[in-house]
């Protein structure tokens, strides 16, 4: 993973770390963390080709 991206999602990580203690406190913060969540998983993928190709197959898989 380029330097650059880690850091990036190192931070987003933190973030919703952070959120989810939150919504623990106060389920009003829970779209705030989905959305770091689904942020945080974009940007693992983005980065992991196996996780890209796997993707692209299981959507040819749903046309068939």
């Amino acid at each position: 993973m380029p330097f650059g991206v880690e850091i990036n999602v190192r931070k987003y990580v933190a973030a919703r770390d952070k959120v989810a203690l939150l919504v623990i406190e106060d389920p009003a913060y829970s779209p705030i963390f989905q959305a770091l969540e689904r942020h945080v998983a974009a940007l693992e993928v983005a980065n992991d080709p196996v996780a890209r190709a796997r993707i692209i197959a299981s959507n040819h898989k749903a046309k068939d």
